[in-house]
């Protein structure tokens, strides 16, 4: 049986999934893998306080509550590098013949058109992790967007897709890589995320502080740094400190 989603509140509306979570923490105790989903979300966020854009049922829109109490706050990338990777498997497992990659901080992109995020909200006990709600957002079966630069399941393959049993597929995935983070295996998870990375060792195009640069992603550290090497020089940019530009 599963740990994550053994129980999963269905809403057809709501605000955000994730201060739903949040909010329903602060009132209550709260079990390890409980999952709020919703049919559409009126205020859903991403990195950077952008909005999600979703139509109403047509994507998949859920958050998780977990205490990865055993993280250190200064490694609390890792638990980003697990839902990337589970997320990342899924639309592989879906999209056979694709291009899915991870791009950093917390994207998922097909043929380098956008079709999940990821917004975790961590709460720290001193240096570690108290409690995390993992809050994800996958295009499903919406085929017009207000972007060019977004994709869905539904147009890259051509199928109708039941939202439910596609949180049923991330769900097991999401459990396979938090539970092998608990058990230490770091080393496999950071492996694997660098060998879904978009651009690692590519030299391709950023913006840094309104200029364009040309830089070659080298790593990326466990607290959520991005190395780039610039002009043979290794730069540090935090999450809000560069854009790709695709």
């Amino acid at each position: 049986m599963l740990v994550f989603g053994h129980t999963i509140e269905e809403l057809e509306l709501v605000a955000s999934t994730n201060d739903y979570l949040l909010d329903k923490s602060r009132k209550q105790r709260l079990f390890e893998g409980e999952v709020v989903f919703t049919h559409f979300q009126t205020k859903g966020r991403g990195q950077r306080e952008n909005s999600w854009e979703a139509l109403p049922g047509q994507n998949l829109l859920f958050s998780v509550f977990t205490l990865p109490t055993f993280l250190l706050g200064d490694n609390f990338f890792l638990l980003s590098k697990v839902v990337a990777l589970a997320l990342k498997e899924v639309v592989e497992e879906i999209c056979i013949n694709d291009n899915v990659e991870i791009k950093w901080p917390n994207d998922i992109y097909v043929n380098k058109k956008k079709i999940g995020g990821i917004l975790i909200e961590n709460q720290f006990k001193g240096n570690l992790i108290k409690q995390a709600v993992i809050g994800i957002g996958l295009n499903v079966n919406q085929t017009a967007f207000e972007t060019n630069n977004a994709i869905s399941l539904k147009l890259l393959t051509s199928k109708q897709f039941e939202i439910k049993k596609v949180l049923e597929l991330v769900l097991q995935r999401l459990e396979y890589f938090y539970l092998s983070l608990k058990w230490g295996k770091n080393k496999e998870i950071e492996s694997l995320y660098l060998e879904g990375l978009m651009n690692l060792n590519i030299e391709a195009n950023y913006l840094v502080d309104s200029s364009s640069v040309k830089g070659i992603i080298k790593q990326v550290k466990n607290n959520g740094v991005l190395e780039i090497e610039i002009n043979k020089e290794t730069k540090c940019f935090q999450f809000k400190e560069i854009r790709f530009l695709i």
